[in-house]
């Protein structure tokens, strides 16, 4: 039930604020001020130019673009190979509606594991500042932690994307949009109880299909200047430096 999700999620956020105001108190009390840490989290569509535009929005804004590095560090913190950090990634929107109570096979690692680790990954993520790709960050940290952004594009354009970047027919290229993004859904649903398309969820929604990658990057900059976030006074020089 979604009240189950949330309490768990929250005794992890707090369970974190305690961890970091122990370490040091000082940088706790800074932590969620907006002119001292950039966060972004960023849900898109396949084939949307979701992921191109994070990594380009990180370079902007000078901080760490965060895909398959949350994976990594879960497996750090958790001890246990990536490949099976991976494998979980990829299935949870295959499995029931109890899944934090139950595990794998007996005494390794289990879905509950996965969750404790993913949410302490992106909070840890969020205190340095950085871009999220994915994996319902914008649920874990919320509207106080974070500027949301959801990247969304018409199924034919991402699809002749796609088809373009891996070089399949665009047949092909449909059918593993509408894959992917059914295992997105699927995977918010099932760990969060929440609709990956509610706009609610986010900051600030667009359609990729009136925009090219930099554009979308100077939409995001100036939505989240005028959210009260404090950039650098260049930060679209630098923009203009990198496209």
């Amino acid at each position: 039930m979604r009240c189950n999700a949330d309490r768990l999620i929250q005794g992890l956020v707090t369970a974190q604020l305690k961890e970091q105001h122990a370490a040091d108190s000082r940088k706790a009390q800074q932590v969620w001020e907006k002119s001292e840490t950039l966060v972004v989290t960023i849900s898109r569509n396949f084939g949307s130019l979701g992921k191109i535009v994070g990594k380009l929005l990180a370079d902007t804004l000078e901080v760490r673009c965060c895909d398959r590095y949350i994976l990594q560090e879960v497996a750090r913190r958790a001890n246990t190979d990536e490949e099976l950090v991976k494998v979980l990634d990829e299935h949870i929107s295959r499995i029931d509606k109890h899944w934090w109570s139950t595990l794998i096979t007996r005494n390794t690692f289990s879905y509950e594991d996965y969750y404790k680790y993913l949410v302490k990954t992106v909070f840890s993520i969020s205190l340095r500042g950085g871009v999220i790709i994915g994996r319902g960050a914008n649920l874990i940290l919320g509207p106080e932690r974070a500027f949301r952004v959801r990247i969304v594009g018409s199924p034919l354009i991402c699809a002749e994307r796609v088809a373009e970047r891996e070089n399949i027919s665009l047949e092909e290229a449909m059918q593993k949009a509408q894959d992917v993004d059914r295992e997105r859904a699927e995977y918010t649903r099932k760990l969060y109880d929440a609709d990956i398309d509610d706009p609610l969820s986010y900051d600030l929604v667009l359609n990729s299909d009136r925009y090219d990658q930099v554009q979308l990057v100077e939409l995001i900059l100036e939505a989240m200047q005028k959210s009260g976030y404090k950039l650098k006074n260049d930060v679209f020089d630098s923009l203009a430096k990198l496209a």
